[in-house]
Parts: C-alpha cells; structure tokens; sequence
C-alpha cells in the first residue's frame, strides 16, 4: 500500500501498462511504409513537418531551427512521423470498418494542446496534489502533537514515502503529456523506486519494526534490489518483460503484508486499507478490460488513473489515523487523566497503598461525569494493551 497503495495496484499496473512494446499497429506494413516515406519527405498526407530531414520539395532542412516550444517539448521528426501516420491509418481503418488497434504497446490517443493523452494527464495531476495534500495535512497533525515527549515512529518513513509518491506522480504527469525516452525513464526509476519504498514500509509499519539497527537490517537488501534494478533500466537495457516481472513482485508481496495485517490487527482504522485494496480491484479490472479510447481521449487507463484519485486520499486519511492510534498509550493517557484522577480519589478518600491505576466505579448520582471519564480512559488503555501496540 505505500504510494500509491494505490501503489500496491497502482504502480504494478503502471508498469504492467507501459510494458509492451511490440502491437499490432506498429507491425502493420502500411505504417511502416508511411513512417518511411515521411522520415524521407517530411510529410505525411497534406501534412508537413519542417523539422524532417526533407521537406516536401526534398531539399535539406538541416539548418532550420526548430521553434522553441518544439525544442522544449522535444518535439522532432521520427515522433511526429509516428503520430501522424497513426492517425492515418486509423482513419484508413475505421473507413474500412475496423477497429482501433494500439501502437508501440499504447492505443491511438489524440493531442489536445500538445498533450498526448490529457485525461491521464489530468487525473496524474489530481493524483499528484491529493499525496500533497495527504503530506501537508500529515505534517500539520504532527506539529500540533501536544506532548513532544511522544513521538510516532514511523513519522520520518512516511515523509519519505510522500517525497517518492510526489515525484512519482510529478512524472507520470510529464510522461503522459510526452512520451519520449527521458521522460519514460524517469517516470519508471520514479515508480521503481516508490514501489520499493512501498515494500519496505510495509514490512516495517506491519511487523512493528521499531529498532534502527534491525530496520537497517530489513531494508539494505531491498533498496540494494531496487537501485540495481533502476541502474540497469537506465544504463543497460530498458527490458520490459524483467520490469514487470519486478513490479507485479514487490506490489502483490506488499498486497498480501497489508491485507494480513489489516485481517489480525485490532487497528480501528483497518476498514481504510480494505477500502484501498478493493479499489485497487476494481481499478485492475478496469486495466483488464482495456477498452480503447472514447473520442481518441478517454480510455480504460485513464479511467484507472481516476480511481486512485480518492484512494490516495483514504490512504492518507489511514496514515493519519495510524500516527493518532500509536501516541494514544498508557503513559500518555496517565498524563491527561491521571491528575484528575489523583484529585477525584483524593477528595473521596480512595488513594492508598493498595489502590491501582484500574478505573473504580464512584457511587452517587453527582459523579457520573467522573465515573464516565474513568470508565473513557479503561477503555482506551484496555484496547490498546489488547492490539499489542500493533
């Protein structure tokens, strides 16, 4: 469940997305044919693109300078071949009364404003403040914690969570508006690595892992796993099949953490995590299905994109719970109550040598209130003594 618990699901699936290559749009001779002639010619139909190597009269267009706008969104020939050739052939297609069929692993998308599949980009973007969000209100939690002497011991891995979950999503906004080699690299480093993290988390958060030493311990193999393998996407080969393989891994080993732990623990917050889990369902089926997209803009990935959106905000909504659930202890429960209760005892003559911290009922209708706060805080301290600080 850490990033996007969502990562649990989402992230797995994100690699699963973007891990094929070859479609059957992109084997099709006629595309190839057109790609061909408009590397050659700079044109594709009436289109013609002056940043080819040929323009239409094939004369050399090496020393025109590409706009600006192009430069920064690297914009360049090959690509723009690609593209326009697929909505050739669409067209050609869908005349002919065939379907849509996807190229280099991805459906035909069209751009609006430059952007290659926009709804994507939008829920990436709705994705993306919700962990900021979920951060910032995490933050504000903790520096409001009346009692400094209590702190929660998971604070400092959740903040680094959220800086991978930001970064994450930063990049999967970028990639989805253009998809090129950089920005495909470093939108799979950045899911790699919160999913990593994710694994981590899970095992220390779930196993109640709260010594430096044995931390350092559970974790070194895992980011020494995880930094290999973003190393070797990046420098050596970008191999999808290992990719997912790794992905789909680490996402379904912290599935099965989570799910145990939420199925064992006395958490009260614990129904938020089946809530992720069984969103992160539906949002895989909806990858299953994989229909292509409506108007060339809304697919079945986009879709899923728009399911984590409140998912990202119940998996904060837990992780605040959680940080609440752990400072609520015996020690800091005595501190709020335990003064009251020294002067209630002490005004009906209960302090002894003999009496203990254990709530006693107070006879007389004038102490209901205090009978009640006692009764509060056995409660609280009964349950968590019950949850075994889990």
């Amino acid at each position: 469940m850490a990033d996007r618990y969502l990562a649990i699901f989402f992230v797995s699936l994100s690699c699963l997305y973007r891990s094929f290559d070859a479609s059957a749009g992109d084997v099709d001779p006629l595309y190839r044919a057109c790609i061909s002639q408009c590397e050659k010619t700079g044109c594709v139909g009436e289109t013609c693109f002056t940043h080819c190597e040929y323009s239409v009269d094939g004369s050399s267009s090496d020393n025109q300078k590409e706009p600006l706008y192009r430069q920064l969104t690297q914009r360049d020939c090959p690509n723009d071949c690609k593209y326009h050739c697929m909505l050739q052939r669409e067209k050609e297609r869908a005349a002919l009364g065939f379907g849509p069929v996807k190229y280099h692993g991805k459906w035909p998308f069209k751009r609006v404003f430059g952007l290659q599949e926009p709804v994507s980009v939008a829920f990436s973007a709705l994705n993306l403040a919700m962990h900021i969000q979920g951060w910032l209100s995490f933050f504000k939690l903790r520096s409001k914690t009346t009692n400094k002497r209590i702190s929660y011991d998971y604070a400092g891995l959740w903040n680094i969570y959220a800086l991978l979950s930001v970064n994450s999503w930063f990049w999967s906004v970028v990639s989805h508006s253009r998809d090129v080699e950089l920005t495909e690299k470093l939108d799979y480093s950045s899911a790699v690595a919160l999913l990593g993290f994710s694994l981590i988390i899970s095992i220390l958060r779930c196993f109640s892992i709260k010594d430096e030493a044995t931390r350092v311990l559970m974790s070194a193999p895992l980011l020494a796993f995880t930094t290999t393998h973003i190393l070797y996407l990046n420098n050596y080969q970008m191999d999808y099949g290992w990719n997912i393989k790794v992905c789909v891994t680490m996402g379904v080993a912290q599935l099965l953490i989570w799910a145990i732990w939420a199925g064992i623990s006395h958490h009260p917050s614990k129904w938020k995590i089946w809530t992720v889990v069984l969103g992160g369902g539906f949002g895989m089926l909806l990858e299953i299905y994989d229909f292509p997209p409506y108007a060339g803009i809304i697919d079945a990935h986009s879709l899923w994109h728009a399911t984590t959106v409140p998912l990202a905000y119940i998996w904060w909504s837990f992780i605040q719970d959680d940080a609440k659930y752990q400072t609520i202890n015996p020690r800091m429960i005595r501190e709020q109550f335990g003064a009251k209760r020294e002067r209630f005892e002490a005004k009906t003559n209960k302090i002894g040598k003999g009496s203990s911290w254990a709530p006693q009922a107070v006879p007389g209708a004038t102490c209901d209130a205090e009978n009640s706060r006692l009764k509060n805080w056995g409660a609280m301290e009964g349950a968590w003594r019950r949850a075994g600080h889990r």
